[in-house]
């Protein structure tokens, strides 16, 4: 599903490439997992019969049926989530569950039988469908105290009013006035039977329109590249040769580089983009790297990226999930891991240009880049300020809804959720006034960074 700025969002997230070889790590087939297994975080429950599984959503209040798949091979199932792999621990009682193009897991655990919940559905009444949204946000939304959001306080404002609802619409509008007041855009409301959705955002002084970011591009192209954009992947990359041997490579977005948007054929498709262009790299002097208008997708195509950048293994970050059973508390952090491309890089002096359009997946790769040596510099304005992976939830009414629950933090412990990822060197960039004077700066001081890199 794409949303605005967001890009194809996933549910649930997962560790690092690696674990594509978890079949190894792990164990063997999916066998033997007939049952009921709740996670740890996330407010899931996964029931297995022979070939087949139902996934509900869980709060402590609800149990909504979710989606289903089939089994594929051995450990693999695909259906109304994509690809999801269940790898073995040594416990028999715990699996993880890995869904294609996440970076982490989810832990999941054996249980005698399911929920009381789950025996019984909820009446489909607007008053129960308020209540099963704000319980979600309530057990699973690790932001309120960034966004200074008293969540029992907004219960008391809107339960009453959303209980006496007249018509669905007026149920969509407590939803929207409940959600936007947190400016995120990883949360959201969509109402298919009314055709509406809304989708959180937070507003930024420097925000460009689709039409100014067309201008910008052509500014771009016309000014300071060397010949043509070379375009990759359905579009979302575009790259070109900087004066004084300088590379500049724009993503747009970390998801649509191909047709069917399948993460196995995005992730070869990337890989081959990525051969090509950095194949001539040992001749730059420098390389640009802007996602200043970058939508997010799949943090597992920014780590593949940001692998192109290394001889070394490092930490990208670690990343933690908000979970409510007994009393609030995170998941174990899950290391996710930047390791050296097995295909040609570039190791040289790099500057990444971010700023309020970098969403999500293009925020975790800024957070990728921290950890790489020699620094890659930031140059520009704070990212959007969102990095978890989504959870999509339903409604008893058919409607869907969308919330972050996870937490990544830096090898130092610290996270940019609310705020952005910082830059090193604030520039402003792309006002009227540039544009009107056909002038990037931030792409400037850029270049005049990688020309005294060159000098040294």
């Amino acid at each position: 599903m794409i949303y605005r700025g967001v890009g194809r969002l996933t549910v649930i997230g997962m560790a690092t490439l690696l674990l594509w070889s978890g079949a190894a790590m792990y164990g063997q087939s999916a066998s033997g997992l007939d049952g009921s297994w709740r996670s740890e975080g996330y407010g899931l429950l996964v029931d297995f019969s022979g070939d087949r599984l139902t996934a509900s959503e869980l709060t402590s209040i609800s149990c909504i049926a979710s989606w289903t798949a089939v089994r594929k091979d051995h450990d693999v199932y695909a259906g109304d989530h994509g690809v999801v792999r269940f790898l073995r621990t040594t416990s028999t009682r715990v699996i993880r569950m890995h869904l294609e193009g996440t970076v982490s897991d989810v832990l999941l655990r054996r249980i005698a039988s399911r929920p009381r919940l789950c025996t019984r559905q909820l009446a489909n009444t607007p008053a129960n469908n308020y209540a099963v949204l704000w319980q979600t946000y309530a057990e699973n939304y690790p932001f309120f105290a960034v966004h200074k959001t008293d969540w029992e306080a907004v219960d008391r404002k809107f339960r009453q009013r959303a209980g006496a609802a007249a018509d669905p619409g007026d149920l969509y509008k407590v939803f929207v006035e409940m959600i936007e007041p947190l400016q995120d855009a990883h949360t959201g409301v969509e109402a298919g039977s009314l055709g509406k959705e809304f989708d959180g955002w937070r507003t930024s002084a420097n925000e460009l329109t689709n039409e100014q970011w067309d201008n910008a591009q052509k500014l771009i192209a016309s000014r300071y590249l060397e010949g043509p954009f070379v375009e990759f992947c359905n579009h979302r990359l575009q790259f070109g040769m900087l004066k004084g041997s300088v590379a500049y490579l724009r993503i747009t977005a970390f998801y649509g580089f191909v047709k069917d948007d399948n993460f196995g054929d995005s992730l070869e498709a990337f890989n081959a983009a990525l051969d090509e262009i950095f194949r001539p790299a040992a001749s730059w002097k420098g390389l640009v790297l802007d996602v200043r208008e970058n939508h997010g997708g799949d943090d597992a195509l920014g780590i593949a990226l940001a692998a192109r950048f290394t001889t070394s293994r490092y930490l990208a970050y670690e990343k933690a999930a908000l979970e409510n059973d007994a009393k609030p508390h995170f998941t174990t952090p899950q290391r996710v891991e930047v390791e050296p491309a097995s295909g040609p890089g570039f190791h040289g002096t790099v500057i990444l240009l971010t700023g309020p359009d970098t969403v999500s997946a293009g925020e975790t790769l800024a957070m990728a880049l921290m950890g790489r040596e020699p620094h890659i510099t930031r140059i520009g304005l704070n990212t959007q300020g969102v990095f978890s992976d989504v959870l999509n939830r339903s409604l008893l009414n058919g409607w869907h809804f969308r919330l972050p629950n996870e937490v990544y933090y830096t090898a130092e412990g610290k996270s940019f959720d609310g705020a952005g990822v910082p830059p090193d060197i604030a520039a402003p960039f792309f006002s009227a006034e540039d544009l009107q004077a056909g002038r990037d700066s931030a792409l400037e001081r850029s270049l005049e960074i990688i020309s005294k890199a060159g000098r040294r």
